[in-house]
């Protein structure tokens, strides 16, 4: 193939390169750089174009030039199952042993015509051809022998010139090499004789593929040598520019981290230039393979080649959410990671498994690929062209180079699958850079109008400022008029429920801790002397409405007045017939009205003469502490009120009453639920409600300190527990120590 120049392409590269062609106008810059790259890395060499028939070429009635090279392709004889020393192969071929196969190509495409069966992979194998030679043939001859994938002997004229690894059939002793030689032929070996007796020996008992897979070259050593040399510099160009290629986009992703798309694009091209990097013909490569591990390379190129297909999945799920399943890198990923498990095993067995796994993986991300990119192509999303012609670059080169392995060759070249991954980067690389070309268009059309916008916004802004000033003003003076007016609630809340320092009046050692969440509360205390048959009666009440602040303030002075009516005018005393009366009339209140509205209340009957104690409740308990022991009396389980009543019958709903004859120093404590269900910080620093077992036990230790101290107690208690959570509810404790 003719070489082209960059000195006659340079014009036209720097115009299809532009940012206007390859961005703007179509995708031809991206084609034409990738077709640059697979011209530029032909050499300038010519070849002779005959091929071996019945194991001969025959070239001495042949010109040769002196950059013309001899490729010994053609029908070569094969031995299968034996090396054949040099010296004994016309004996086994008198015989006929052998039969002539095309070379190069994988034996395992051969077949055994006794059998008429295709050879295994493994085995091992003889190889010959004879090259009659050109007459005018430079004197300073060389020999280019390919990798072989195996270990292998070539001779010359029956010299050994060439070994590498270990014959055998035993995988356990295998000694692999993965390396060609470019080797100068001495003179003297067919000074008198033109013609060169190739014997080539092979043996391959553990990969997957075995023979000679390349072609052997004859020429003058110096072209040879420049051939390989130019090879191996485009070799190490392109190996150079995945590696920049990848470490960009890896600082693309570093500023730009929510841009997934950057990683995985790095990530593709750091694992196709690991593989490039341990089996490509470089120096690199043989430097690597003359001073390093040799087991390692093949895990460290298989390694990278399972992590390129769950990689291209996450990178198309990256460009295209919307249209990639859940399943799709899970599958791919888990397979990856079995795959990655062999290679752990010894390199006799992984690698009898190798083209089953790699086959598997290639096909399923196949598919997923192709179902997001239909699925992308039928919604018409955007640079959806450009990754199928990418996805179609690798496809076609990954199927050339799987008929190759089986003797099919379209082309010359054993491994296109790098210009199948050039091309796939390259259109990747324009799809990257349009996105960003397309968000950086975006900043520069915002970046235009950006002092203008932002004028008008700065005078927006103000102007909403200004009516939010004006607003804020008058807020805060209709919200100080509300708290005025709550306040003097409060304050008439607090003359029309008593003074609570009162109770002082009935019983000298007691104490009302009362703390209402929002000012005004929906708990209430009522307390009252009767005289009944010369008798004193003391009626105290601990109420906790439904709600708090205005509303159940209200419900507090409704409270109130009623059982002003109820004991004071009606001298009722008995505490569950007071709960059976205030519930009817608030019922009644209600009544065809939706509310819920009503309480949970307390009240006992204390007869100081004859320490007879009566107690009824609607929810609410009375807590009595005698002898250091606390016990808790329930309240019937209906509340007072509460919308329309679930009983067919008033009768049905009912209120126990309990009496108690007192023995000396008892506490009696009668609560809302506010305090137990203050929300607050335990030692652990957990949230969580003070609960009723915990209250219980506070009262208990409270109730051995005197009356007078126990209020300032409860309080500091409850602040300590509360710190810096809100109050959740009004909080009512009411304590009373009987001598």
């Amino acid at each position: 193939m003719q070489n082209y120049t960059l000195k006659n392409i340079f014009p036209y590269l720097f115009k299809i390169l532009s940012i206007q062609i390859i961005f703007k106008r179509n995708y031809l810059g991206i084609i034409a750089l990738f077709f640059l790259f697979l011209f530029s890395s032909c050499v300038d060499k010519k070849e002779l174009s005959v091929v071996a028939q019945k194991g001969v070429i025959d070239l001495s009635n042949k010109t040769n030039q002196k950059e013309e090279v001899i490729i010994l392709k053609g029908e070569w004889q094969f031995f299968w199952n034996k090396w054949v020393m040099p010296k004994d192969i016309e004996a086994l071929v008198e015989k006929k042993e052998f039969q002539y196969v095309l070379v190069p190509a994988a034996w395992h495409t051969y077949k055994d015509p006794k059998t008429n069966k295709n050879y295994s992979s493994q085995g091992a194998a003889t190889y010959r051809v004879e090259v009659k030679l050109p007459k005018n043939l430079d004197k300073k001859v060389a020999i280019k022998i390919p990798k072989i994938w195996s270990a292998s002997k070539v001779f010359v004229n029956q010299k050994l010139i060439y070994e590498a690894g270990k014959l055998t059939t035993n995988p356990k002793e295998a000694n692999d090499v993965f390396l060609g030689e470019l080797i100068q032929l001495e003179i003297n070996n067919f000074q008198k004789k033109s013609t060169l007796d190739i014997v080539v020996q092979v043996a391959n008992p553990d990969f997957f593929i075995g023979g000679i897979l390349e072609n052997f070259e004859v020429g003058s050593y110096k072209t040879l040598l420049q051939a390989k040399e130019i090879q191996q510099a485009w070799s190490e160009i392109w190996l150079g520019l995945l590696f920049f290629i990848a470490i960009y986009h890896f600082i693309l992703f570093v500023f730009r981290p929510k841009q997934k798309s950057t990683l995985y694009f790095g990530l593709l091209t750091f694992f196709l230039g690991t593989i490039h990097l341990v089996f490509a013909d470089h120096y690199f490569y043989e430097y690597l393979y003359t001073n390093f591990n040799k087991s390692i390379q093949p895990r460290l190129y298989y390694g990278s080649y399972f992590l390129l297909f769950p990689t291209a999945i996450l990178y198309l799920e990256s460009l295209y959410p919307k249209e990639s399943k859940k399943f799709m890198f899970p599958i791919s990923g888990g397979l990856a990671a079995v795959s990655m498990l062999f290679l752990f095993l010894p390199t006799y067995i992984f690698l009898e498994f190798i083209q089953l796994l790699q086959v598997v993986q290639m096909v399923i991300a196949i598919i997923f690929g192709l179902t997001i990119l239909g699925t992308a192509i039928y919604k018409k999303r955007e640079e959806t062209l450009w990754q199928s012609l990418g996805i179609a670059f690798l496809l076609l080169t990954g199927i050339h180079d799987g008929l190759n392995t089986v003797g099919i060759s379209f082309t010359k070249y054993f491994d296109l699958i790098q210009f199948g991954f050039g091309a796939f980067l390259l259109l990747q690389m324009g799809v990257l850079a349009k996105r960003f070309s397309r968000a950086f268009n975006r900043v520069e059309d915002l970046t235009i109008n950006l002092e203008g916008k932002v004028n008008e916004r700065t005078i927006e802004v103000n102007e909403r400022n200004a009516k939010l000033q004006e607003q804020s003003y008058v807020l805060e003076e209709k919200n100080k008029h509300i708290t005025d007016s709550i306040r003097y609630a409060a304050r008439i809340q607090e003359s029309i429920l008593g003074n609570k320092n009162s109770l002082n009046k009935l019983f000298q050692d007691s104490f009302v801790l009362f703390k209402p969440r929002d000012i005004v509360s929906g708990d209430f205390y009522w307390f009252s002397e009767i005289m009944i048959e010369q008798k004193k009666h003391f009626i105290i009440v601990c109420a906790d409405c439904t709600g708090h602040g205005v509303p159940g303030a209200f419900m507090t002075v409704m409270g109130n007045d009623l059982l002003t009516e109820i004991v004071t005018n009606k001298k009722i005393t008995a505490p569950n017939e007071i709960l059976k009366l205030l519930d009817e009339k608030i019922e009644t209140t209600f009544r065809g009205e939706s509310t819920r509205d009503g309480m949970d209340i307390a009240i006992i009957n204390y007869c100081q003469s004859s320490r007879v104690l009566d107690f009824a409740g609607a929810k609410n308990p009375l807590y009595l502490i005698e002898n250091g022991a606390i016990k808790e009396i329930k309240g019937s389980k209906h509340a007072i009120g509460g919308g329309k009543s679930k009983y067919k019958k008033r009768k049905e709903k009912d209120f126990e009453m309990t009496r108690f004859v007192l023995s000396a120093q008892t506490t009696l404590y009668m609560a809302s639920d506010g305090f137990q269900d203050q929300f607050g910080q335990s030692p652990n620093g957990e949230v969580r409600k003070f609960m009723k077992k915990r209250f219980r036990e506070l009262l208990l230790e409270t109730s051995k300190l005197p009356i007078s101290e126990q209020e300032q107690r409860l309080q500091k208690i409850l602040k300590d527990w509360q710190k810096t959570e809100k109050q959740t509810d009004d909080i009512l404790l009411m304590g009373i120590h009987i001598k």
